[in-house]
């Protein structure tokens, strides 16, 4: 069985993969090679709140949109459980 890990870049790497700041980093836009993984409990949801900076930057939309972006897949247990 394949294990992954996640984990974060530094600000300088994620400028360097993305053209996007930490703090305005959003998938939208992300380079097609550039892997998106996303928990599966994140598809259990009714909606999801996106997108980088301020809240007029913000886009609310179901889970689904995430799957039509390029390199996206749904890991199972890729997140801690939060309690």
């Amino acid at each position: 069985m394949r294990t992954r890990k996640a984990s974060f870049a530094s600000a300088d790497e994620t400028r360097a993969l993305t053209g996007m700041e930490i703090g305005g980093l959003t998938p939208f836009g992300l380079p097609p090679d550039l892997p998106v993984w996303v928990d599966a409990a994140v598809m259990a949801r009714p909606r999801i709140v996106l997108g980088g900076g301020s809240r007029s930057l913000k886009v609310i939309a179901s889970p689904g949109i995430l799957l039509a972006l390029p390199g996206a897949e749904v890991v199972e247990g890729l997140a801690a459980p939060v309690n």
